[in-house]
């Protein structure tokens, strides 16, 4: 008798376990909010064990060298070859596994929840893990919070997949793996909750919060317990004076544009390296190489500690045993010693009782020692940007958050010793209250996920006061930001794939819908010669059409009339029939194709505010009037596909 094929006994093992779970929990609901629970601890033990990974390959890799430059100090250089041999393991083992575990994993995260119904494949957790361990492990200057995100992801996944759930209720898995991610990475279980809600799914619908704020809380709960922070925040908490908080706002709003154009700056920068790379390197193994050796330089060649004769022992001790490079892996020593940063003639007498009794490990600067600190800390806010892009251009595995953490911690700090250097005590605070500040906004800048960013930075510090600097200066980089290019790090990622993404509404299966099937094909026009009368009373006789499309003698589209243009022009004392449709009309008005997608057209919605929009086709090449799209009819077929697809 033929033996029963792996398969078979894999798919009733499923089945049995499946209905056995479903006469336990008779509804979809309660059954996510049970595997949100096995999520949020599963994510919080994922962490862990990332964490120990990345400093078990740094203990044997770069932490040896170290140790053994002690006796030999030839050995230290030996540092060039780590992110080199880092770069290509990891190269090797995301092409050859799996693919999409290359790169910061966010955006692969988000365009599961908006393109593929929440579908992860199941080994990219285990690849991820392990790629990402050993690109941050070996230098990578990388972070660790996208992997995570990606791990945490990929198990509400393949828990959703196993037990066959729906589409819906999939999506709500992958957030809270996500938020179990952010939550056990940074201690910070309501920004776990805000990140996957603002930048996952796009969304804060009640039904999809619980589960998220389940497996947010259990993740943190089982970081605190076996976790390197315990029940402490991210970072050591600060204790800074903020003081004259008016006379120190337009430095915030200064900081908040500074560090918007720096996030997109270093969005192009990612991206720019990676079409460099791919562009002149042809084989993956060069790319590696090329990447690892300029990644190593740097870490060799910069000094570890700033070149300043005192009050730097604490530091040089806190970066590490054998004082690892300020410029490999995720940064956090450089971090956290930036936001530490005071100036020492502010300093109170309540300052220095509290620093006699060992509250906290301030780094009092006089003025010599901050200009040193000055230009130690910006080439790290410039190079960080630089080596972040190379790594992950050389073929690298791990986040963008650190780094914009980072970058906006250096850049804060920067930022806030020249207001100490320059400006009189009340317009400027500590530097390391514009270091925190910096870190927020540069988030912000990045991700264009406001709140995610100022609750992080605020849970990772522990210290309300900040909210308010933060929230200025991140709404008003996100703002720079969006200006710049409307498009975050994450959703650049997916654009440049092709990949379309509408988050929150499941918009995405309007991408297969078109205008021409859509569209009004009988519509009311107007001449631009007709007077509101004659305006009038067609708008009353097509009552259904809000935007009325005028066109000029040659039938050529030249606006349209909204019903507020007809409100305005009655409210006026000029008669009617001396007012004619130019008088009205919005010019120019933003025209779709009928061979666009619903999608590409709700964005045209959103350009401007109006209710309905002319489709035009391009007839001899000149462009004609072919219907008329109307917002209604658009929300009308998504709720057809939704409920076709759920």
């Amino acid at each position: 008798m033929e033996p029963p094929r792996k398969d078979n006994v894999f798919s009733r093992a499923q089945n049995w376990i499946v209905s056995s779970l479903r006469q336990w929990f008779t509804h979809e609901v309660t059954l996510t909010i049970f595997l949100a629970i096995l999520i949020g601890i599963a994510g919080g033990l994922g962490s862990v064990v990332f964490t120990h990974l990345i400093h078990a390959v740094s203990y044997v890799s770069v932490d040896a060298i170290l140790a053994w430059s002690d006796d030999k100090p030839p050995a230290f250089y030996l540092l060039l070859f780590t992110p080199i041999l880092g770069l290509l393991i990891v190269s090797w083992l995301t092409l050859r596994f799996a693919p999409e575990a290359q790169g910061h994993g966010v955006p692969e995260v988000i365009a599961a929840v908006a393109r593929r119904d929440g579908l992860i494949r199941p080994r990219v957790a285990f690849v991820k893990i392990l790629a990402s361990g050993i690109c941050i492990g070996t230098g990578g200057s990388v972070g660790r919070e996208g992997p995570i995100v990606q791990i945490g992801a990929a198990l509400g996944s393949i828990s959703g997949q196993f037990l066959k759930l729906s589409a819906r209720n999939m999506k709500v898995l992958v957030a809270s793996g996500s938020a179990a991610g952010i939550s056990a990475t940074f201690n910070a279980p309501l920004a776990g909750v805000m990140f996957a809600s603002e930048i996952v799914l796009g969304n804060f619908a009640v039904e999809s919060l619980t589960p998220i704020v389940i497996a947010s809380v259990l993740a943190a709960v089982v970081q605190s317990e076996i976790g390197e922070h315990g029940f402490n925040p991210a970072f050591t908490q600060l204790y800074h004076q903020f003081e004259g908080a008016w006379a120190q706002l337009p430095s915030y709003l200064i900081l908040g544009v500074v560090c918007g154009l720096i996030a997109v700056s270093f969005t192009k920068l990612v991206y720019y390296t990676e079409d460099l790379a791919l562009k002149n390197v042809s084989r993956w193994w060069q790319r590696a190489v090329l990447a690892g050796f300029i990644v190593g330089l740097a870490g060799i060649l910069y000094p570890p500690v700033p070149p300043a004769p005192s009050n730097y022992s604490n530091y040089r001790q806190e970066a590490g045993e054998h004082r690892e490079p300020p410029l490999f892996g995720v940064g956090y020593e450089v971090v956290d010693h930036a936001l530490h940063l005071e100036f020492s003639e502010k300093t109170s007498s309540i300052r220095d009782h509290e620093l006699e009794a060992g509250q906290e490990k301030v780094v009092q600067l006089s003025e010599p020692q901050m200009i040193s600190t000055f230009w130690w800390l910006l080439p790290l806010a410039l190079l960080k940007p630089l080596l972040t892009s190379i790594t992950l251009g050389g073929g690298g595995s791990g986040g963008i958050f650190a780094p914009s953490l980072y970058i906006g911690a250096t850049t804060g700090a920067c930022f806030g010793l020249l207001l100490n250097l320059y400006l009189p005590e009340q317009f400027s605070a500590h530097p390391g209250v514009y270091a925190i500040v910096g870190m927020g906004a540069v988030v912000a800048g990045t991700t264009h996920g406001i709140m995610s960013a100022i609750i992080i930075v605020y849970e990772m510090t522990s210290d309300y006061r900040i909210i308010l600097p933060i929230m200025v200066s991140a709404g008003l980089a996100s703002l720079v930001a969006r200006f710049v290019d409307p498009e975050s790090i994450y959703d650049k990622k997916l654009s440049r794939r092709g990949e379309t993404v509408a988050r929150g509404l499941d918009m995405h299966h309007l991408e297969h819908v078109m205008v021409r099937d859509v569209m009004i094909r009988n519509f009311p026009t107007v001449l631009n010669t007709d007077n509101l009368t004659q305006i009038i009373q067609v708008a009353q006789k097509n009552s259904h059409i809000e935007s009325i499309p005028v066109m000029n003698v040659e039938k050529q589209l030249i606006g349209i009339i909204r019903p507020e243009d007809l409100h305005r022009m009655l409210d006026t004392d000029i008669p009617p029939h001396l007012l004619n449709a130019d008088d009205i009309a919005l010019a120019s008005p933003i025209s779709v194709s009928p061979d666009e997608n619903l999608l590409e057209a709700i964005r045209d919605f959103g350009t401007r505010d109006v209710d309905s929009l002319p489709v035009e086709r391009i007839i001899n090449g000149q462009r004609q009037l072919v219907g008329v799209l109307l917002r209604s009819e658009v929300m009308l077929r998504y709720r057809q596909e939704m409920l076709r697809h759920y």
